[in-house]
């Protein structure tokens, strides 16, 4: 609404109506804001409840199969739950694909999930997720016979809902290229788009093309109207059709935000139209007030927030675009579509794409005005003749054969993206201030003074000012271990470790396309978040997948400029398909057995350990990390053992200020002589919820408390945060910070 206002007196000189109602308007927002309500945790460590219920499921048209895990969403007594079920075998497998439980009623009997908040204090939040999407729980199921699965009587909206999904698994039959593609173009579905594919779109900036847009609505809508005036209908029948057709294209696409925008503004226009005068901006308005009213928590979809910001940006700019050429126009409306959604993406995202920002000149028009109505065409000659010409078939696999090529070509090109840390709101609504100054300088055509001001506030954006502070996270990753050190003395990252999941040998059935992993969940958005995009050092302190699985997952999202390792200890043929394909992305891997220590600004990383012998036990090759910085001491010890820490203990110091306890807690380390030696104030553990090995060993934890080591361990704290500066040594983690947004929302 400020945004509003501002662009509204920039453009329009009789705006005194529009504030005053965009005043009014924030008023109200201000009343039905939906609030979360955070509770204070004493410990993320929750018990685990293990009792069992068995319920009758409504499931929905939300269900999938990748791999070994069967996923959907389904209602039980009025309330919709994510339900998860790992399939047994591959015969199990067949069965359910057979008999996909679409709009069915089923027996299951499952465990319910406790879902923490964020335990690593980043912005995406699982918990908020899920109450913003109106979902109660989390379901593990633990039994699931498809044979107890019953058809239901369904109403009109899942019946179109089902013949949806029928029309998908009919065109995932055709013998056509790229089908994935057309089904995301046409039906807004992108859950068959292979990883790869997502992430080739998603580093080019146009992953946003594969969803249903208003746009495409837009395009829909002329095309049906010109299409009925054509066949001699008469022009309001023609909107009486219309008006009928857009909610059904609108589920056939899958409901997503941005289509219920563009197809709630038709309608919208459609009534109000009748009875009175009203504007384009009042009818976005109205749209708006509705659907916030229908679903408060609507407001924090970005779908949502992008169709809205753009929509009302370009609405408000019309009275000067319409002047100009089509050339321009076409120009000036991507200009201002991709500006305007630049606070929204660097909000929730941290980071400007450059390369997305150029791309989407040529990829918008491409998409919009031949690869989109082609799409149409070929699923409206489909939906009618049961099958598509074969020409239509071999044009559409041509143009996409093409686009992909030049997407790959783009991608090839090494522009980094400009990551911007997470910032006050007043820099938020600063920022949102020059956009709408440069945004209204293109539109009086003063490029100069457009791109001058555009590249001033990139400038900005990219400064990281040093102080003389370095931040250690211990990040909460599971069983496993990572840490991160930003060393904002010399604006650079060091890594010790990266975490990953065990690696149990799957069979081809049972792999998933689409995985979960610290990387993209926890790793990056932690970076992004902070404001960096590369790791200067990354130290891995043995090869076991706890500490390295998640290498070469980091390696193709961020930039590692330097990798140490013991080579000598990576002599599987699978860790050195590792390594070739780390190194492929230009880093420099470094052999510790040469490498005593290394600088960084007013930090010194003195290795231990680093030339040792190889062994069968990979845990007595783990490189032991010391940190000192500002006349502070902090010790890493990977999963060194008692051996290790025998081995090592004449070099190391005494008094240190924290130890990260090796092996998470294990009786393998943190033997006596070592523990008398080093001394510990603080003690991390870095250690799975309810893992399987029952570490840390409550001897361990025991032993820390007796040598009057306050023990901060991940299971309960999430990440542990330690701040050092000239002064002092400070620690935080994600409990308290969590517990202060509590308090807060109180």
């Amino acid at each position: 609404m400020l945004m509003i206002i501002f662009l509204s007196c920039m453009i329009k000189f009789q705006s005194y109506k529009i504030m005053m109602m965009s005043l009014l308007f924030i008023v109200i927002g201000y009343l039905i804001y939906p609030k979360m309500s955070l509770h204070y945790m004493e410990s993320f460590n929750l018990s685990k409840e293990n009792k069992a219920y068995t319920h009758t499921i409504q499931f929905g048209d939300k269900v999938l199969i990748d791999g070994d895990l069967f996923q959907a969403n389904g209602d039980i007594n009025g309330l919709t739950y994510k339900v998860f079920y790992t399939l047994k075998n591959e015969q199990e497998k067949m069965t359910f694909l057979k008999a996909m439980p679409f709009m069915k009623n089923c027996r299951i009997t499952y465990n319910r999930t406790d879902i923490l908040p964020n335990t690593n204090d980043l912005k995406f939040n699982y918990n908020e997720y899920l109450i913003q999407h109106e979902i109660a729980d989390v379901l593990k199921v633990k039994a699931f016979s498809i044979e107890s699965c019953k058809r239901r009587s369904l109403n009109i909206i899942e019946e179109a809902q089902l013949y949806r999904e029928i029309l998908i698994q009919k065109l995932k039959t055709l013998d056509v290229k790229n089908i994935d593609d057309i089904i995301a173009l046409a039906l807004g579905e992108t859950r068959y788009l292979s990883p790869e594919r997502i992430e080739e779109l998603k580093k080019l900036g146009i992953y946003h093309l594969y969803a249903v847009s208003g746009s495409h609505v837009a395009l829909v809508n002329v095309f049906l109207f010109r299409l009925l005036l054509r066949m001699n209908v008469k022009y309001h029948h023609s909107e009486l059709i219309i008006f009928i057709l857009l909610p059904l294209y609108a589920i056939l696409t899958g409901l997503s935000p941005s289509v219920l925008r563009a197809v709630g503004v038709v309608m919208v226009y459609m009534v109000i139209k009748r009875v009175m005068n009203i504007d384009s901006l009042q009818i976005l308005s109205i749209t708006f007030i509705l659907f916030v009213l229908f679903n408060p928590y609507v407001i924090f979809d970005i779908g949502f927030q992008l169709s809205y910001i753009i929509s009302t940006f370009i609405i408000l700019s019309i009275p000067l675009i319409k002047t100009f050429s089509i050339t321009r126009k076409t120009f000036t409306i991507n200009m201002i579509s991709q500006l305007s959604s630049f606070i929204i993406l660097i909000f929730h995202f941290n980071t400007f794409q450059w390369l997305g920002f150029i791309s989407n000149f040529i990829f918008i028009p491409l998409f919009e005005l031949i690869i989109f109505p082609l799409v149409m065409l070929f699923l409206m000659l489909f939906i009618i003749l049961g099958k598509v010409p074969l020409f239509l078939s071999h044009i559409i696999e041509f143009v996409f054969g093409k686009t992909l090529e030049l997407i790959e070509v783009l991608n090839e090109i090494p522009i980094n993206d400009l990551d911007i840390s997470n910032l006050h709101a007043i820099f938020y609504f600063l920022i949102l201030v020059a956009i709408i100054v440069i945004i209204v300088s293109i539109l009086k055509l003063q490029y100069i003074k457009a791109i001058t001001l555009f590249s001033i506030l990139m400038l900005i954006l990219s400064i990281k000012l040093n102080r003389d502070e370095i931040i250690l996270e211990f990040l909460d990753i599971g069983q496993g271990d990572a840490m991160i050190a930003y060393h904002q003395d010399v604006n650079s990252v060091v890594m010790i470790d990266t975490g990953g999941k065990d690696q149990h040998h799957k069979e081809k059935w049972q792999i998933r396309n689409k995985e979960l992993n610290y990387t993209d969940s926890v790793l990056v958005p932690d970076l992004y978040e902070k404001g960096y995009n590369q790791i200067d050092y990354l130290i891995i302190s043995h090869p076991h997948a706890d500490h390295m699985g998640e290498l070469v997952n980091l390696s193709k999202k961020v930039k590692i400029k330097n990798l140490i390792i013991n080579k000598k200890t990576w002599d599987s043929h699978a860790l050195k398909l590792i390594l070739n394909e780390v190194a492929h992305s230009n880093t420099h891997i470094m052999d510790s057995t040469h490498i005593k220590q290394i600088k960084i600004g007013a930090t010194i990383y003195q290795l231990y350990n680093q030339d040792s012998e190889n062994h069968a036990d990979k845990n007595d090759t783990s490189i032991v990390t010391e940190i000192r910085a500002y006349n502070k001491k902090i010790l890493t010890a990977g999963d060194a053992t008692e051996r290790i820490e025998n081995h090592i203990l004449n070099d190391l110091k005494a008094n240190y200020d924290l130890l990260k306890v090796g092996h998470h807690g294990s009786l393998t380390s943190t033997s006596d002589n070592f523990l008398y030696k080093v001394r510990p104030k603080l003690c991390v553990i870095s250690s799975g919820r309810h893992n399987r090995y029952k570490l840390p060993h409550p001897k361990i934890v025991q032993k820390l408390e007796n040598n009057q080591c306050k023990v901060f361990n991940t299971q309960d704290y999430g990440v542990i945060k330690v701040i050092i500066d000239k002064e002092d040594m400070n620690i935080t983690s994600g409990l308290l910070e969590y517990n202060k947004k509590a308090y807060k929302n109180h």
